[in-house]
């Protein structure tokens, strides 16, 4: 047994004041003479020995009421001897302020508890401790070690933000900070609601530094539906085509959401409206479909209307629409005028051919499609620029010459990470299999298309050696030999043609099973932009254009508040990447300025991860708890007491409650034997 107050141990001398009083008090019986023996019968028969004894047992009462109290001052307790407060200590408390502690419990939101939890934490420890405050912002404020009075300013700070962390990030991020510091005992207080998709406990069960301890605030059941994700069923954005976009809508609860509506807009305009069935604990894809009508860069939005949880009710996102596609064909014979029929002919592109000793290599970064068509030899200047383009997103198109130099393109096949030409087959072969589900040939066909229509032939091909990269097989011939092969490279695509456009080469290519795939081609060539990012994942943002000097830079600025910064800019061959390090906090659409001019908008939405509302249970803590071998133990927030519950928990079992009882008992045991001991009428 220890002493909170041990000083208080010295009212124990105060039992001398009884003792003394007794000693005063203790006389001899005197003898009385009664003229009449009548008056006897009002006296309390009491003898000597009577006296003693109930003078003795008043003494020991008042002794042991002494000092009882005076234990009960100095504020016994049964010490827990896996703490040791004497050698110092260090606590960390995180307060866990994501987008789910919006939620409502009983009393407020589960953010208001989290702190006023926190509040009663600190209140615990005392000045001489060190304090360490982590929420989810990981800013440079929390990585620090504080002072306790610094510690409660800031927790009436904590807002809502945008970013969760893991408990391994937390775990992390906590113990870089307390690495060096000299307390040798270590407390970390996690106050969460404890979402399972944040919280993996495996890696506090293995740490034996840290004394861990979970408090769970505990919301309302909450039913949560969430926009995860969109996508176009074909990435070609051309005025006057009407497009699919399909929305992913989640269904976070057990009940089944009927007919939930949700809306489409393009630049502030309403463009479409849907209404979506969701089974429990399901999703569901629902597809829009609305007409380009502008070109330019579109701000998509679309929209739920579903509380309490709200930051996963809006889903941004952005694409480009150009007037026309620009496609370089680069020869160094005559213009081909089949290229010059599907491309040139067409308001959809914009259609440049290109000498072989005359390249504007400065026009490739805004190509769709660049086609190498029927060059005998490449040089290393082309190859080098080539290889950049794809790399960045472009896509190219080879169509071999009559008289290829084999060993020459296959060096370069091989930086491309493609398969080398072997040689000319001049067998005559019918295409075979046409792949309907490649996004050049969706849609275009029906199922039993190419069982009806007479299929073209080939006089003579070049074959291709066999090379284990993944590859979209777009055609092939009837002996199963490649004929279009689409492979990826880089962030763009190489497609690989066994002929060109050519009658040299039999009559596929004047046929609409060619002509589809290459129209496509062109619309879809450069690959597209992603349609959206997600905050906190420390996005790379590619511009397909580099800067020229130290001042040519790119400036990010918020459509909605009109706040700007300057990211991480890097020159990576033909385009610029921007590392935005979590530079962006708040959902929207933010441009990409440079020189007063605005090259392209970025959409940011909140991660998803929070949607899913599931959470560990008490009983699922306790049996973390259990299994930590005590470095872990669970606190309700709802305990009636939390500052007592948690200092009982560090300091041990306090007992000085059972002493004031006792200093009560013994107090009133005095009065009572005083009261009724020997009183007795003589009869």
């Amino acid at each position: 047994m220890q002493f909170t107050n041990p000083l208080f141990l010295f009212g124990v001398s105060a039992i001398a004041i009884p003792i003394l009083i007794h000693l005063f008090n203790f006389r001899r019986y005197k003898t009385s003479y009664f003229s009449n023996v009548k008056l006897l019968q009002e006296i309390l028969q009491k003898t000597k020995r009577e006296s003693q004894i109930q003078h003795l047992i008043v003494l020991l009462l008042r002794i042991l009421g002494i000092t009882a109290l005076a234990l009960a001052f100095a504020q016994p307790y049964i010490p827990n001897k896996k703490y040791d407060k004497q050698s110092g200590t260090i606590l960390s408390v995180f307060v866990d302020n994501s987008f789910s502690m919006e939620a409502q419990s009983q009393e407020s939101s589960l953010l208001n508890e989290a702190v006023e939890a926190a509040k009663k934490i600190v209140s615990v420890f005392s000045y001489n401790d060190e304090f360490v405050l982590i929420t989810n912002d990981f800013n440079a404020q929390e990585a620090q070690i504080i002072n306790k009075d610094e510690l409660l300013s800031r927790l009436v700070d904590i807002n809502i933000i945008s970013n969760s962390k893991t408990l391994d990030q937390l775990l992390h991020f906590n113990r870089n900070i307390t690495a060096n510091a000299p307390k040798t005992q270590k407390f970390a207080y996690f106050i969460s609601d404890f979402q399972k998709n944040q919280y993996d406990f495996s890696s506090l069960l293995k740490d034996t530094t840290l004394f861990s301890f979970l408090i769970p605030v505990e919301s309302k059941g909450i039913n949560n539906v969430s926009i995860d994700s969109c996508w176009f069923d074909l990435p070609v954005y051309q005025i006057g085509y009407n497009v699919g976009l399909t929305v992913r809508i989640s269904n976070y609860s057990n009940d089944e959401v009927v007919k939930l509506p949700f809306k489409l807009f393009i630049n502030n305009e309403q463009r479409a409206l849907g209404a979506v069935d969701i089974k429990p604990n399901s999703f569901t894809d629902y597809t829009l479909s609305f007409t380009i009508q502008h070109s330019g860069i579109q701000a998509g939005l679309i929209e739920i209307y579903d509380t309490p949880i709200t930051f996963d009710n809006h889903f941004y996102f952005v694409y480009e629409v150009k007037s026309a596609a620009s496609i370089i064909a680069i020869q160094d014979k005559q213009k081909n005028k089949y290229l010059q029929a599907i491309y040139g002919a067409d308001s959809l592109f914009h259609y440049e051919s290109m000498h072989v000793d005359k390249i504007n290599y400065s026009a490739f970064s805004s190509a769709q499609l660049i086609v190498l068509d029927q060059l005998e030899t490449i040089s290393t200047g082309l190859e080098a620029e080539l290889e950049k383009y794809v790399q960045t997103g472009g896509t190219l198109l080879i169509f071999p010459a009559e008289k290829t130099d084999i060993p020459l393109w296959n060096s370069f096949f091989a930086t491309l990470n493609v398969p080398n030409y072997k040689e000319l087959q001049k067998n005559e072969l019918k295409l075979g299999k046409i792949n309907k589900e490649s996004i050049y040939f969706k849609g275009a066909l029906l199922n039993n298309v190419s069982e009806t229509w007479e299929m073209p032939t080939v006089s003579q091909y070049y074959s291709f050696e066999n090379k284990n990269v993944p590859a979209e097989e777009i055609i092939r011939l009837e002996n199963n030999a490649p004929f279009l092969t689409a492979y990826n490279f880089g962030k763009g695509r190489v497609i690989l043609s066994a002929v060109a456009m050519n009658d040299f080469y039999g009559n596929a290519h004047i046929n609409a099973f060619f002509f589809i795939p290459l129209h496509n081609l062109g619309l879809m060539g450069r690959l597209k932009s992603p349609l959206f990012y997600f905050i906190g994942n420390n996005e790379t943002v590619s511009i397909p254009q580099k800067a020229t000097d130290s001042e040519d830079i790119f400036i990010i600025k918020s459509k909605d508040n009109n706040t700007e910064f300057i990211p991480e800019q890097r020159n990576m061959g033909n385009e610029t990447q921007m590392f935005l390090h979590s530079q962006i906090q708040q959902a929207g659409f933010y441009d990409v300025i440079k020189g007063g001019t605005t090259f392209t908008t970025l959409a940011f939405n909140y991660k998803r991860d929070e949607s899913n509302l599931e959470y560990y249970s008490l009983k699922e803590l306790e049996k973390i708890a259990e299994n930590s071998q005590g470095k872990i133990e669970m606190i309700s927030s709802h305990t009636k007491d939390l500052t007592r519950s948690i200092s009982d928990n560090l300091t041990g079992k306090p007992i000085w409650r059972y002493f004031v009882v006792m200093a009560l008992i013994c107090f009133l045991s005095e009065i009572l034997l005083l009261r009724f001991w020997g009183k007795a009428k003589i009869k």
